[in-house]
């Protein structure tokens, strides 16, 4: 048998770990849960779609339910929270009468709180009331001398939010009591002439429920007056 030099065979066993190492790596499966310096393209009608340790639906993107047609899908966004409740939604569930998206944010019961307007732009909600101009001649406000409360102002209201801020001046001799109700309960504190009346108070009506709103005033001391005006009433976060 002929003498084999040692570094060749040295030489041999290197080369035989190398394709070891070769073939191992060949056989693994690379990382496939980062992206360097690179994108995701999710095309043909296909979408991208998360869902929870319970195996319930969190996220859609790209095609999404009702399509505008039978050959032509819709794209679009919708975002759940892990109860299932909607929380996000760019789509429409109505392509044929509705054919544009709205982007809408919803409560954990379903109410729509934040959507733009589909049709001229802009803010479809919430609605945002404007703050009603008020005489600048104090005599032409609302007055009463009565010592009992009198309803001064009354008007409906549409709830949206979980708090109500409200401002109101009043005028007249010392004494003189001005207050909100809603739905008939008091909200809030008592005013009266010079500060008049701020609060900012939890609203106890529903989201979405018509309230109606008084403004009542009095006197306590018989022969004077007192004289209102609502200056500003909207809804607050919590």
């Amino acid at each position: 048998m002929a003498i084999i030099p040692t570094d060749l065979l040295d030489r041999i066993r290197a080369l035989e770990r190398q394709v070891r190492e070769l073939m191992g790596s060949a056989n693994t499966t690379p990382a496939q849960n980062s992206i360097v310096g690179g994108e995701v393209v999710i095309g043909e009608r296909g979408r991208l779609r998360v869902r929870t340790a319970g195996d319930q639906d969190l996220l859609y993107l790209g095609r999404v339910q009702p399509d505008r047609g039978e050959d032509t899908p819709q794209q679009g966004l919708v975002v759940r929270r892990d109860d299932g409740s909607l929380a996000l939604t760019v789509w429409t569930g109505a392509p044929d009468t509705l054919p544009v998206q709205a982007v809408q944010i919803l409560d954990r019961r379903g109410n729509v709180v934040v959507a733009d307007d589909t049709v001229r732009g802009g803010l479809a909600r919430p609605y945002i009331p404007f703050a009603l101009p008020a005489p600048v001649d104090t005599a032409r406000w609302e007055s009463t001398g009565a010592t009992e409360w009198t309803t001064l102002h009354r008007g409906p209201g549409l709830v949206q939010h979980p708090r109500l801020h409200c401002r109101i001046a009043a005028e007249g001799g010392a004494g003189g009591e001005v207050r909100l109700l809603v739905d008939g309960d008091q909200v809030g504190p008592v005013g009266g002439p010079g500060p008049g009346l701020v609060l900012t108070e939890r609203m106890t009506a529903d989201y979405g429920a018509t309230v109606t709103f008084e403004i009542q005033a009095r006197v306590t001391t018989p022969g004077t007056t007192i004289r209102c005006r609502p200056l500003t009433l909207y809804g607050l976060e919590s």
